[in-house]
């Protein structure tokens, strides 16, 4: 029921990362199963919890998430698993950007990133 959608430039980001961690590609498509309960557009249901989520923006169209995405078998610490924002637009959920802690990015720059990158989708 929920569409999702990859931007190219978060396409690169995965390929980059899932040559350090190799089971990222299993922690995105555990958080796409999440993700068709918790934005479920008739019932949702809370799944993920508030403390791992932050809505980033909102407008009138679209609000934009930061997940803590959880790498399976990585050994990472859960404050080290890398940051990926997203964004809800109805039954569409549209991957931007992605981010790990030991590249020393700025949430602000990802933000604007991410801001820019949608403006590309819908």
């Amino acid at each position: 029921m929920i569409t999702f959608v990859y931007h190219d430039g978060i396409r690169r980001e995965i390929e980059t990362l899932g040559r350090r961690f190799r089971a990222l590609q299993l922690g995105l498509s555990a958080f796409e199963r999440l993700c068709e309960v918790q934005f479920h557009p008739v019932a949702p249901r809370q799944v993920v919890a508030p403390a791992k989520l932050h809505r980033v923006s909102q407008n009138n169209v679209w609000t934009m998430w930061k997940i803590e995405l959880v790498v399976p078998n990585s050994g990472l610490r859960p404050n080290q698993f890398p940051r990926m924002w997203f964004v809800v637009k109805g039954t569409v959920i549209a991957f931007l950007c992605l981010a790990s802690h030991t590249d020393n990015y700025k949430d602000a720059e990802l933000t604007r990133l991410a801001i820019d990158r949608v403006s590309g989708i819908f």
